[in-house]
């Protein structure tokens, strides 16, 4: 599949394409509905599919998001959406002046002309252009005369709610990671390489690799958190991790810690991946190490019983 950052290395679409838009951040199951949709039309017709997002979000060049709310990062979404069956992913531009193109300039010289768009499917909350004027009313009136097939799919639901960006970021806020995953059809995850730390884990008899955080990655509340740590070799080895402040040690600033029972292999300058599972408990502080090193094996373990809960379930 190819994934598209410069408009210029547009590949040739002559016979037509179908495509999808939207911003995808999360890539949840809403999102993946409309890729699915996307890739059977195309198939159908035998046009190649195309998803169109923006870099950055628009959101953001408006401000109207923080600067850490990313539920996927560009590399996460770029990775994600390799694995799609997509034929293509575009992501647009988005700058000061993009964000001044019209709903009717972007379909014509954009979606008509440069992506020679046959069939689009678009869910039925997105808006694009100049003041968010592209909407499914514009469209169904555009399809008409423009010539081109449209598909408005309609909002996903998931556990009785509706299905998006916002209950996501939402569950993670508050720790709750089960719900999170739940709308996004898999665990939510950060991604980062190791880096060296104080060692104090070690010290103590619980080693930990310390997980350099991308600033525009949202994480969840602070607390320990029973999960699956992804290594760069393909391995999955469940783990427990520390997201938060260390007050204990008098540490502040934030960051991810993550200890992998019966493991001592070097990973610094190694990525890593943990995925959340559950939340043990929120930030302690405790009266002195002893206290911690106990609070610590109590997580270990609770970690391991939530882990065997799973495992007879499947």
């Amino acid at each position: 599949m190819g994934i598209i950052t410069d408009l210029k290395d547009l590949p040739p679409l002559g016979n037509g394409s179908v495509v999808t838009m939207g911003d995808f951040d999360g890539l949840h199951t809403g999102h993946q509905v409309l890729i699915s949709s996307t890739i059977a039309a195309a198939q159908k017709k035998q046009l190649p599919a195309i998803l169109v997002t923006y870099e950055p979000s628009p959101k953001k060049i408006l401000k109207k998001l923080a600067i850490d709310s990313r539920i996927t990062t560009f590399a996460e979404k770029r990775d994600l959406l390799a694995q799609a069956g997509l034929d293509h992913a575009v992501f647009f531009p988005v700058t000061q002046k993009t964000l001044r193109i019209s709903a009717r300039t972007f379909l014509r010289e954009f979606l008509l002309g440069s992506l020679k768009m046959k069939c689009l499917i678009m869910g039925n909350d997105h808006h694009f252009g100049h003041n968010r004027r592209g909407n499914a009313r514009y469209l169904t009136a555009a399809a008409r005369k423009y010539g081109f097939e449209l598909h408005i799919v309609d909002e996903q639901v998931t556990h009785e709610k509706r299905t998006s960006s916002s209950r996501i970021r939402a569950a993670l806020l508050a720790g709750d990671v089960a719900e999170a995953a739940a709308v996004l059809g898999r665990p939510y995850s950060v991604t980062g390489l190791v880096v060296h730390g104080q060692k104090r884990g070690a010290a103590i008899g619980f080693p930990t690799a310390n997980v350099a955080l991308d600033p525009e990655k949202l994480l969840p509340l602070s607390g320990v958190y029973a999960g699956t740590a992804r290594l760069d070799d393909g391995r999955s080895l469940n783990a427990v991790a520390n997201l938060g402040v260390k007050p204990t040690v008098g540490e502040h600033a934030l960051g991810l810690e993550v200890h992998i029972p019966d493991f001592d292999e070097d990973l610094y300058g190694k990525e890593l991946t943990f995925a959340f599972s559950d939340r043990i408990r929120g930030e302690l502080r405790f009266s002195g190490i002893d206290e911690l090193k106990a609070q610590i094996a109590k997580d270990v373990a609770a970690a391991r019983l939530l882990r065997t809960k799973i495992v007879s379930l499947i």
